[in-house]
């Protein structure tokens, strides 16, 4: 491939990077977050042609924009093959119609029954072909509010050349999915329980991250949505729900059950990319900071609160740097927020930045019982069972103004992760796997920590 396209810190002091290098460095060495120097454009041609294509062929169209010489075109497709070789439907990532307006995208196909399989059985299959070329190893840091630990954990675990090390917050995760993570029986897997919030495991890898020195001499690299590829995956799945709606005069909304912000980040990027997408709706559940800042301009932390959608029991939403600097450019403006963010716990929005993000973004919260009544609701009307992040988007899709033909929920998990609270909601175990079933007869090993960056930083240190 011959595309040149660098990568480049958010803070703006930070070494600019190749895609190859991009890929195994996470954080930014000035604590930013790596991001195109400039986002590729796909002309209408390309993007009309999708409809014809597989997933898999979408996915080499949108992603190749950004690769460079260091993989060829047939790299990268015996990559992409390979990737999604272990997804149990052939569409990767269906589109499910519930009527005319509304749609779920079922993101939950992959080995661990979520979202994050997309992007990480990708991130997989290129990290080992990497290294295997290079006669190199690394050792990698994760943080996990849930799904991401098992999605990553699932990819690597058969991967001579890498460590994983994933932290999660103790008992603040479903069952299944703290046992997608901690059953699997591989030398290189260390699971780490934090006793705290996923906010603290993630303030952790941040900070271990951030020690430049410590970071390069011990091989690490991160598999949070702080690493660019982690978005680039993501932003397929949008231009392959596009090419299988008809739009043509239809307005089309998308809401993204919203955390840590990656995911609704990618459908930002697809839309600089040239998809036409009117509207991207951040669903948040209690933890409604997001929905706060963009209503009022004011981002102000608070305490979490733990609700049956723990992927999105967030107040820190990482990627949401980035998209502070797409709008504005302007790395000094980012590097001002960050350090009052840091100090103070909150920042305040200038209202040409806010009204920026409203042209795109719109944002509305969810409580637990409007979450509990959507589940109901839908397999009442439907019969169909969704888990409550996918509630939490539907919920908040409602709330939106009329003025959108389309409705897509992004449907990020399957239900099975979280049986016990749909079970308590509907009366019917039908959605419940073998699989699932399966993992909680399996024995568990994970390690519980305090929430203390020099503990966590010792133990990793002793067993690289």
């Amino acid at each position: 491939m011959t595309n040149s396209i660098n990568y480049i810190s958010t803070r703006g002091n930070a070494p600019i990077l190749s895609f190859k290098d991009v890929i195994f460095e996470g954080l930014a060495s000035d604590g930013g977050l790596y991001i195109p120097e400039h986002w590729p454009l796909l002309n209408n041609e390309m993007i009309n042609s999708f409809s014809s294509m597989s997933y898999q062929e979408i996915a080499y169209e949108v992603i190749s924009p950004y690769i460079d010489s260091s993989l060829t075109k047939e790299d990268l497709k015996g990559i992409i093959a390979k990737s999604y070789s272990c997804f149990d439907s052939p569409e990767i990532t269906p589109l499910k119609k519930l009527d005319n307006n509304n749609y779920l995208l079922e993101l939950y196909h992959g080995p661990t029954y979520a979202f994050k399989d997309v992007a990480m059985q990708f991130i997989a299959q290129l990290m080992d072909f990497y290294l295997k070329q290079n006669k190199q190893s690394i050792n990698i840091l994760g943080a996990t509010s849930g799904d991401t630990g098992a999605a990553a954990i699932e990819g690597f675990k058969d991967i001579k050349s890498a460590k994983i090390f994933i932290l999660h917050p103790y008992n603040k995760i479903s069952e299944v999915q703290r046992k997608f993570m901690t059953t699997v029986k591989s030398g290189n897997v260390f699971n780490l329980a934090i006793k705290g919030s996923f906010d603290d495991c993630q303030n952790i890898i941040k900070k271990i991250f951030s020690d430049d020195y410590y970071k390069k001499s011990n091989y690490l690299t991160a598999i949070n949505s702080i690493n660019w590829s982690r978005i680039m995956c993501q932003m397929v799945y949008y231009f392959y729900t596009m090419s299988r709606l008809e739009t043509n005069g239809k307005k089309v909304l998308f809401s993204v059950p919203t955390g840590n912000f990656g995911d609704i980040l990618a459908g930002y990027i697809s839309t600089k990319m040239g998809l036409k997408i009117d509207m991207f709706n951040i669903a948040t559940n209690e933890n409604d900071i997001l929905t706060r800042t963009l209503m009022s301009g004011k981002h102000e932390l608070r305490k979490v609160k733990e609700t049956s959608s723990p992927s999105i029991d967030i107040q820190i939403s990482s990627n949401f740097e980035r998209l502070l600097y797409d709008i504005t450019k302007n790395t000094d403006y980012v590097n001002n927020l960050m350090a009052e963010l840091k100090e103070t716990g909150k920042y305040t929005l200038e209202e040409k930045e806010l009204s920026k993000m409203r042209e795109t973004f719109c944002s509305y919260s969810v409580s637990e019982k409007e979450a509990g009544e959507i589940i109901k609701e839908t397999f009442r009307k439907y019969g169909i069972i969704v888990d409550p992040h996918t509630a939490v988007g539907l919920v908040s899709a409602n709330k939106c103004e009329k003025k959108y033909d389309l409705q897509v929920t992004l449907s990020t998990a399957h239900p099975a992760k979280f049986k016990d609270t749909v079970f308590d909601l509907i009366d019917n175990e039908k959605f419940i796997t073998d699989k699932v079933h399966n993992i909680m007869k399996l024995e568990e090993d994970m390690i519980i920590l305090d929430n203390d960056i020099d503990i966590v930083k010792n133990f990793i240190t002793e067993n690289i």
